[in-house]
């Protein structure tokens, strides 16, 4: 779903903490459900308002990490280095935060 560039300014300080927060959590290894209250905590949302795809925690590799509200979805992930980073998105038409796996 499209956002507004007013939206991407509001909501960049959150991917600003998803990333910390992730960044913090990729250096130490985690587990799902501290991944789930980190993301929430950054995001200032409910932990059952937030996706998670991956299954690498400990170290935290290659894992994908969204939640939101509205429109808007914050996104973050770690790639297979253990590098985090976050951005800021329109949900996905289905009203899912995270992108689909592909196919139609």
């Amino acid at each position: 779903m499209p956002i507004t560039d007013e939206h991407k300014e509001q909501a960049t300080p959150k991917a600003t903490a998803l990333a910390a927060a992730l960044t913090k959590l990729a250096a130490a290894g985690t587990s799902k459900d501290v991944l789930r209250a980190a993301a929430a905590g950054a995001l200032g949302t409910k932990q059952d308002q937030i996706e998670i795809r991956g299954e690498h925690f400990a170290p935290l590799r290659n894992v994908l990490v969204g939640g939101g509200e509205g429109r808007v979805s914050v996104n973050g992930r770690v790639d297979s280095t253990g590098k985090a980073d976050a951005e800021v998105v329109g949900r996905t038409a289905d009203g899912a935060c995270l992108p689909g796996l592909g196919g139609h």
